[in-house]
């Protein structure tokens, strides 16, 4: 019992650490370290089994990120993924509440297969101008599109493919994915009710909070058959049942393809491998947390540790599947702010680590119930990378931000929650 209360606190520490603007990198590597010390586990374990093997046993879901990171750089510098956004946008005409509707939808359907800070801020510096000059106040537009990019990360081939790793067993097919499209139209109409709420209660603005003059010009459209590739990933997998790398690859050579009227050969084999690079920059940090975060559940499920945890978040963490949803659906959006212990990729790995190793919860249905509190963190958490861009962007500050967003992100956490158990978990 000292042993595991030793552990809490400094659990607790590091959470703190976090929220206060310290590196997760550094902290989550120090966690995973002092834990090990601290529950007797002796160096040489250490440095082969925490260290090393906890380092190596998530490699691949790092390879996948590099890979939809990379996708999603040739939708971007082919023009795809831009004439998508500005096609549907002149269907909205001058009605800035469809327009933002129309926005955040899009930007949901592009991110069902793009991934990568990158490609959101590719995105967002053709969005967010377009919004902000119809005269949507800069707390509506932002989280308008960070939602957005949220909304698609329920069947995003990538968070899929990465958290595989974490939720062994899982798979890309019904009932799973269809409670998580589910999931995904449940955020969209949460973020539409924030756009007509807030833009009843504020009315429009006639400046905007960033100069929508130095938005990049418009490059020529790609034609309307390339439409079909930002979700040519999701149709490959569900449809024909193929790996993720491959689709990804099949995907990018599409893109190439239909839009080879642009550029020599030569010049999209030179796009092939510019892409490739210009993608690293994008991963670096959430590949950097995948790492770490290999070390912690490595070490978490170590019986030193998990032993002594045990009993104290015995009488915490749920142990049935309503268990499960009631405590996701109260606190997982709450507690996914400012990383905290419900973020997996940071201090929620030992959080994870400790459930599965009490073997209570079905794996999938675990993975679908935390699916909703991670995408509410990649999308309403100002510690979040591309939230952090675009909230830095617009000039909105993060106590205003969180206002106008926070509320509708907790609410969809709940609501899918409730949805989950009523589709999923009465029958596991």
């Amino acid at each position: 019992m000292v042993t595991g209360i030793a552990l809490l606190l400094v659990f607790l520490v590091v959470v703190v650490l976090i929220v206060r603007g310290q590196s997760p990198i550094i902290m989550l590597l120090l966690l995973a370290i002092v834990w090990a010390i601290i529950a007797g586990i002796g160096l040489q374990d250490i440095q082969a089994k925490v260290l090393q093997g906890g380092a190596v046993q998530y490699a691949s879901a790092v390879i996948i990120i590099v890979f939809g990171a990379w996708f999603a750089q040739v939708l971007i510098q082919t023009g795809i993924a831009e004439s998508v956004i500005r096609s549907a946008v002149e269907l909205t005409g001058d009605r800035p509440l469809v327009t933002a509707i129309v926005i955040n939808l899009v930007t949901a359907l592009l991110f069902t297969s793009m991934y990568g800070v990158g490609a959101a801020i590719a995105i967002g510096v053709i969005a967010l101008p377009i919004m902000l000059s119809q005269g949507i106040p800069a707390r509506v537009a932002t989280p308008a599109f960070t939602m957005g990019v949220g909304a698609g990360g329920f069947v995003n081939l990538v968070q899929f493919g990465t958290f595989e790793k974490l939720f062994p067993g899982i798979r890309y097919e019904a009932p799973w994915l269809t409670y998580w499209i589910i999931g995904m139209a449940v955020y969209l109409l949460c973020a539409w009710a924030m756009i007509y709420l807030n833009l009843r209660s504020l009315g429009l603005r006639k400046t905007a909070s960033v100069d929508v003059a130095a938005a990049p010009p418009a490059r020529k459209r790609t034609p309307y058959y390339t439409y079909i590739v930002p979700i040519f990933p999701v149709i490959m997998v569900m449809g024909l049942k193929w790996q993720i790398i491959p689709t990804f690859l099949a995907s990018i050579v599409l893109a190439l393809a239909l839009t080879w009227r642009s550029r020599s050969f030569q010049g999209a084999l030179n796009l092939f491998n510019k892409t490739f690079y210009d993608a690293f920059p994008d991963i670096a940090t959430i590949a950097a947390l995948w790492t770490i975060c290999g070390m912690i559940i490595v070490a978490g499920q170590m019986p030193q540790i998990s032993e002594a945890l045990r009993p104290i978040f015995a009488p915490i963490l749920p142990h049935t599947n309503l268990q499960a949803a009631l405590f996701f659906g109260l606190i997982g959006g709450i507690l996914s702010i400012y990383r905290g212990p419900m973020v997996v990729v940071g201090t929620g790995a030992a959080l994870l680590a400790i459930i599965l190793s009490n073997h209570d919860i079905p794996i999938a249905y675990l993975y679908s119930l935390w699916l909703a509190p991670t995408i509410m963190q990649g999308s309403v958490d100002p510690t979040n990378s591309w939230t952090l861009w675009t909230i830095g962007y617009t000039k909105v500050p993060q106590g205003q931000f969180l206002k106008t967003a926070l509320p509708f992100g907790c609410l969809m956490v709940a609501i899918n929650s409730a949805i989950c158990y009523a589709m999923l978990g009465g029958s596991q």
